[in-house]
């Protein structure tokens, strides 16, 4: 990068620390601290809705997937706008009512507080290899467009976030979260763009010729088929999303911790369809952006004659980091600066969220709730966001080289999120179950989606969150059964 790429860089981070430091003065109880006193309107919640769900992942994973596959992976655009009606319509008026810290307390008062300490743990437990996978990634693009090492960016990332968030809380967190918006989208737009600039209608051309475009162009019959090994198709696209968004929107402490933000119900609400709206556009350009960078890598003769079908998938990523690192450099200077920015604000929106949220659930649902010796939330902030930020750098030589980043989130990290989703329907609106059921059918289900997500091969990568669920549903209702079973006859 030139001086002025890291001249911005530099000034984006300057920005950030002074948003923080500036929502110092407003940090003090945890009702201000995790919730900013119940007083952000539709704009903050929506954008910062959206960027917390957006980390480094996206940006390297779907380009990464356009590059290597085609566009089989857009099929879940439009999940966003599916996942958002019950979300504002059953989701949100619901919990909007409680007027609750941790929305795991519902299932302390539908079952008992072993389920809440069960699904605040599990919660927990998802954000850290969450938080730890979004560094990693966020790390290993922007080493490859900087040249810096790999463990030094994680470590930039992370500790700067904490930093942030230690000092301002959730107001400084959300209020980051709508600036690292306007920089993300900016440099995925002026990315896009430039990059159209230089191949011009070509990128098209080069794409369809390369097999980039199905399954809609040519049309791939596969892609309406029902066999659930195939990797991806319109089913699993839908589907298994679906339930992945559902998890991310109604059971993720991050995610909802910005409903009970709102200062009304109709400002959370608004806000989740911003980020639908925000999320598909964004998710559309970093499409095209890898549509884009095959073919300035068909330009460059960096294909065999299969047009690197037949690669491996981790090859095929490795091929595409580097294709997006010389297409970026080619920019003029400035532009590889806000690019690297926006990496940067991708992943330090998740990090300070997860963060937060830990922190928050930690604090309701363990400290106060069992009169555990009291430890400042500011405190608590810091060593979570440390100990995510070093569980990050064990991943460098943990994955290497072996698998993609896209295949890890889908089989392990949103799999993950699937038993905490069980757990909250069940909550909501479950009738025939009870505490001593779920209790021991999350635990069961928790193991029994670690082990499908491990061991259960092939099967589309979207499918692994249904399978997830399923196995944990099947296993909270049949240890209610069996409890309720033990329970009378012991009368």
């Amino acid at each position: 990068m030139s001086p002025l790429d890291f001249c911005v860089f530099i000034l984006y981070l300057i920005g950030v620390l002074c948003i923080g430091w500036a929502s110092a003065r407003h940090a003090g109880k945890d009702d201000e601290y995790f919730l900013a006193s119940r007083s952000m309107g539709w704009l903050p919640i929506g954008l910062s809705v959206m960027v917390t769900s957006f980390s480094a992942i996206n940006y390297l994973a779907i380009p990464s997937e356009i590059f290597g596959y085609g566009l089989y992976v857009v099929v879940s655009f439009p999940v966003f706008f599916l996942a958002a009606w019950p979300i504002s319509k059953i989701w949100m008026p619901y919990f909007h009512n409680l007027h609750a810290t941790s929305v795991y307390e519902i299932l302390e008062r539908r079952y008992d507080v072993r389920v809440r300490s069960l699904a605040s743990g599990l919660f927990i437990l998802w954000r850290f290899f969450w938080m730890a996978t979004a560094l990693y990634a966020s790390g290993k693009i922007m080493g490859a467009l900087t040249g810096w090492p790999q463990w030094l960016l994680i470590l930039l990332c992370g500790l700067i976030a904490t930093g942030y968030t230690f000092i301002g809380g959730m107001r400084a967190v959300m209020w980051t979260d709508v600036a690292q918006f306007f920089v993300l989208f900016g440099g995925i737009a002026l990315g896009t763009a430039l990059s159209f600039r230089q191949n011009g209608l070509d990128v098209f051309r080069l794409a369809f010729d390369g097999g980039r475009m199905q399954p809609f162009a040519p049309l791939d019959g596969k892609f309406f088929s029902l066999d659930p090994r195939i990797r991806i198709t319109l089913w699993s696209g839908l589907i298994g999303t679906a339930v992945t968004f559902m998890a991310r929107y109604g059971a993720d402490q991050v995610v909802m911790q910005r409903y009970l933000t709102a200062k009304s119900l109709k400002a959370a609400q608004k806000g989740i369809w911003l980020n639908a709206l925000a999320s598909v556009v964004s998710l559309s350009l970093l499409a095209l952006f890898g549509m884009a960078i095959y073919a300035n890598a068909c330009r460059l003769g960096a294909f065999a004659a299969d047009n690197g079908l037949s690669l491996p998938a981790a090859q095929r990523q490795a091929m595409a980091l580097k294709q997006l690192s010389l297409l970026i450099r080619s920019f003029p200077a400035g532009v590889a600066g806000l690019i690297v920015a926006g990496l940067l604000a991708a992943t330090m929106s998740s990090i300070d969220s997860g963060v937060n949220a830990c922190t928050a659930a930690y604090v309701t649902d363990f400290q106060k709730r069992f009169q555990w010796r009291m430890i400042s939330s500011k405190w608590l902030t810091l060593a979570i966001g440390i100990v995510s930020t070093l569980l990050a750098l064990l991943l460098i030589p943990a994955i290497g080289k072996s698998n993609s980043v896209f295949a890890i989130v889908n089989k392990l990290v949103n799999g993950l999120g699937s038993p905490l989703l069980c757990l909250m329907l069940l909550g909501m609106f479950s009738k025939k179950t009870n505490s001593s059921g779920v209790f021991v059918g999350g635990i069961v289900g928790l193991f029994a989606s670690l082990a499908i997500s491990f061991w259960l091969k092939p099967l589309a990568l979207q499918y692994y969150a249904v399978a997830n669920l399923l196995a944990c549903m099947a296993a909270c209702y049949i240890c209610s059964f069996l409890c309720g079973a033990i329970l009378k006859k012991s009368r």
